[in-house]
């Protein structure tokens, strides 16, 4: 796994009291928490303007290749995931 998305998922733990979910981060008060997970996703600064829920979704989607039969089919696979990831680097 890439250094970055384990840094992300690791972020996103944080951020979400280890829920893995995505949309905990919605609204005004996360937009600076969003940035941080996505500029961690992406490996670069990226600003509040880029980092909304569907595109931290999106990115993680693509990175991770997790795919779902719906939403909430993903949402529980991506979850599990990071889980697993979060156990694997405390190992």
């Amino acid at each position: 796994m890439k250094e970055t998305l384990e840094k992300a998922i690791r972020l996103l733990g944080t951020y979400t009291a280890n829920r893995f979910d995505i949309w905990i981060l919605a609204g005004n008060a996360r937009a600076s928490c969003r940035a941080h997970v996505m500029s961690e996703l992406l490996g670069k600064k990226t600003p509040q303007s880029k980092s909304g829920v569907n595109v931290i979704q999106d990115e993680f989607e693509r990175q991770t290749k997790i795919t779902g039969s719906c939403t909430a089919d993903w949402d529980t696979k991506f979850r599990e995931f990071c889980r697993q990831s979060i156990e694997g680097i405390k190992s």
